[in-house]
């Protein structure tokens, strides 16, 4: 999903799951998946005696095999700051641009988290901390609505990040 272009724009930051751990399991469940899938079919000898679920087994090797490796290849975690507010975009998992407010915001700050711990992983989470959005590492923004809620985005340069948000909030007033 490509996010709008514009000279709103003052951070932007993309970031995919490429850790060498995450694709080492992913590439094991995908080979299982898909000898699971296919070598009946090579070798000629079926799963069970009934030709239906033979098709169900394959089908789901090929799913597993390619599609959740092709899923993780495609997914992008998109955040910008604009002179409006932050935007984050979280492509296949989340289809439309979720758009805080700078006036919904009531603080942020640079934070160090502990993903699994804090989170339950990464991706789109729901932790007893609130919202997080992650895909590696262990650093990001805490968000603090005025509302109440927070919300953690994870980034590679979280310090960047925040001079945008004060650069627009600076521009506001």
């Amino acid at each position: 999903m490509k996010m709008l272009q514009d000279n709103n724009l003052l951070y932007q930051e993309i970031q995919q799951f490429r850790q060498p751990w995450l694709w080492l399991m992913l590439f094991v469940v995908s080979a299982l998946s898909l000898y699971t899938g296919i070598y009946p079919i090579i070798a000629g000898n079926n799963f069970t005696n009934r030709p239906l679920q033979d098709i169900i087994i394959f089908l789901f090797g090929c799913v597993f095999g390619i599609g959740l490796p092709l899923i993780f290849f495609k997914c992008k975690l998109i955040t910008e700051v604009r002179k409006d507010g932050v935007y984050i975009s979280f492509f296949p998992l989340l289809f439309s641009v979720e758009i805080i407010p700078f006036y919904a915001l009531k603080s942020y700050t640079v934070k160090t988290y502990r993903p699994l711990r804090d989170y339950g992983g990464w991706g789109i989470r729901y932790g007893r901390k609130g919202k997080a959005f992650n895909v590696s590492g262990n650093r990001g923004i805490q968000l603090e609505l005025i509302n109440g809620e927070r919300i953690l985005i994870g980034s590679r340069s979280p310090e960047a990040f925040v001079k945008a948000i004060e650069t627009a909030l600076t521009h506001q007033n």
